[in-house]
């Protein structure tokens, strides 16, 4: 985000009370709370992208200032339809502004720490050897109440590593071939092809 909005003296200064936390990324994440609740935006898991509403309201709103009053009534609105007890705690934060900088230092918190878990997990699951990958695609599969029937061993598989049913014995539909790979790139439509021919 930095090197899209440069920030100010004041975003690069850290909080007096907890210093090595800077202000930018506490701001930033707070001004996202009125784009999410107004639908223009998603966060989830570490990743922010743009609704289609939010793409739309992008190019609608050309003028900063009128972008910024359209995302106050959408939030407005979104706000009238939460239970009172929710509504009067984030009036009280909303004008108290040390009240506002502990809840957007709360929320900032607990947004980092999810995202920089789902992080350290999708490390873990790219340093991960092939075949202990398989066998946890396959517990995967399992906690999800399929019956895995077969888990390729290690060496050639013709490209099918697992085999799953909806029952123990395999005889309802659908059945389930698996494929494991590990790939920052979208497959081709041809590899796709060719597995679903197996």
């Amino acid at each position: 985000m930095e090197q899209v909005v440069s920030p100010t003296a004041f975003e690069k200064s850290d909080y007096p009370n907890r210093p090595g936390i800077q202000r930018f990324g506490k701001m930033i994440r707070f001004a996202t709370i009125g784009p999410v609740k107004a639908a223009w935006m998603v966060k989830d898991k570490g990743k922010w992208y743009l609704t289609e509403e939010g793409k739309k309201a992008y190019l609608k709103y050309t003028d900063s200032e009128q972008f910024l009053l359209e995302n106050r009534r959408l939030y407005r609105e979104w706000y009238s339809q939460q239970p009172k007890e929710l509504a009067e705690s984030e009036t009280m934060a909303l004008e108290d502004p040390a009240t506002l900088e502990k809840v957007a230092d709360a929320s900032g918190t607990f947004e980092e720490a999810e995202e920089n878990a789902w992080s350290e997990i999708e490390k873990f699951v790219q340093a991960m050897n092939p075949y202990d990958l398989q066998k946890l695609v396959a517990a995967l599969l399992r906690a999800m109440g399929y019956h895995v029937s077969w888990i390729a061993p290690p060496g050639p598989d013709k490209g099918i590593d697992i085999l799953a049913h909806n029952d123990p014995l395999g005889t309802s539909t659908p059945r389930i071939k698996v494929q494991v790979k590990r790939r920052a790139d979208k497959i081709r439509v041809d590899d796709l092809r060719a597995f679903m021919s197996l």
